[in-house]
């Protein structure tokens, strides 16, 4: 595995009331500092979704989040190759974390030594050296570690959560335990909403952090929901209290990565930064591109506003003659070069290539929004321009 470190950077202004925090991830492999708070490029079995690597557009950062679980399938094909980077041609670094944030976790299905990855084709059991040497054969630069995490809302007994902590924290140490996979983790932080079992197993990460500090690379903040499309509108607010009393524990180690698994939608992402949070999946525009939605949302205060809101869904017939841009005056490939009854046209007539320009366009926006993210941590103006963001998703202003 290649050397990686993260360190944060003061913010020194008075108006960020927030834990926001910025930060600088390097990585040997690569010769470009990734500056956070920073989403992930998705990538499933190997690909970004619709689009090849030529057109991914030059904003974007170039961090692989490719799911363990749409690589499960492939370890067959791997055992013959160097490693899955070499296998796949991928030049970036990769983020492997445990489940896929598109696809839904259904309960049940998890033992004492081994846990189910949940994949479009459905469940596929994953036992401890099974996960060890899929982990040996993609050689990610950093990935999140076996868990348990099945601990749904209001449905969890204290049996239950116990079993949870147990089946995590034993998973946790075979990983940290075997050399050829123990570096640059992600600890699984679980609990579910319980705040006695998340104390409880924070305690005894605390415990491994002294021996294990160097190979310990970030906290995953899991077992909170079920993954997939639900959420999209999660009430982050909810489970505020579960990210700062773990975040406050943890204030002697500054340097770490907090990351949470999530369709990040814009307003959610603001709150997300606003808890210290500071790497953030990319998932969230393979999950609307496919619906057809275009982003829309004024990430920028120069961007002019628009009378479609935060985002719109170009498979609709009144676009059939939209002589326009999918975003005017956005600079992206598919904005400069193709107007929305042409996507409209693309998407009626079923050809890939009207969902590979929405995911560059989207791609375009949303990596967009970090940039100017990171410029408003650095500028002194956060504030104000995470109140712009939050307006523009505020109940009233929603179609």
């Amino acid at each position: 595995m290649a050397s990686i470190s993260f360190k944060t950077i003061p913010i020194n202004n008075s108006t960020v009331t927030s834990a926001a925090r910025l930060g600088e991830l390097a990585i040997s492999s690569i010769p470009k500092i990734i500056e956070t708070p920073a989403a992930m490029l998705y990538v499933r079995s190997g690909v970004v979704p619709d689009v090849t690597y030529d057109f991914v557009p030059d904003n974007v950062t170039r961090l692989l989040e490719i799911p363990l679980g749409s690589l499960v399938e492939s370890m067959n094909n791997l055992e013959n190759a160097e490693s899955y980077a070499n296998f796949a041609r991928l030049v970036d670094p990769i983020y492997c974390p445990f489940h896929d944030s598109l696809v839904e976790v259904r309960p049940g299905g998890n033992g004492n030594l081994f846990s189910s990855l949940w994949t479009k084709s459905g469940r596929k059991e994953l036992n401890i050296d099974r996960f060890k040497k899929l982990i040996q054969l993609v050689q990610p630069t950093m990935y999140e570690t076996m868990f348990d995490g099945d601990t749904p809302f209001d449905k969890t007994t204290d049996k239950r959560f116990t079993k949870d902590r147990e089946r995590s924290r034993r998973f946790l140490e075979h990983s940290l335990e075997n050399q050829a996979i123990s570096s640059n983790l992600i600890i699984p932080l679980v609990g579910g909403h319980d705040k006695r079992h998340r104390q409880l197993y924070l305690t005894e990460i605390l415990r491994l952090l002294p021996t294990y500090e160097k190979n310990i690379f970030g906290i995953s903040f899991e077992g909170i929901h079920a993954y997939g499309p639900s959420t999209e509108h999660i009430n982050l607010d909810a489970i505020k209290f579960i990210i700062e009393e773990t975040k406050s524990k943890l204030d002697e180690h500054p340097n770490l990565l907090y990351t949470m698994p999530l369709l990040w939608r814009p307003d959610n992402v603001i709150r997300g930064i606003d808890l210290g949070l500071v790497l953030f999946s990319g998932a969230y525009i393979p999950y609307i591109s496919d619906r057809f939605v275009i982003l829309t949302f004024q990430y920028n205060k120069d961007m002019p506003s628009t009378s479609t809101g935060t985002d719109y869904n170009i498979n609709v017939k009144e676009y059939f003659n939209g002589k326009q841009a999918l975003l005017t005056n956005c600079e992206c490939y598919a904005c400069k070069n193709y107007t929305q009854s042409y996507v409209y046209h693309l998407i009626q007539t079923k050809e890939l290539l009207g969902r590979t320009l929405i995911t560059i366009h989207n791609l375009y926006h949303y990596h967009g929004f970090f940039q100017e993210i990171r410029k408003n941590l650095r500028n002194n103006t956060w504030n104000e321009y995470r109140t712009m963001i939050l307006e523009q998703y505020a109940p009233s202003q929603q179609k």
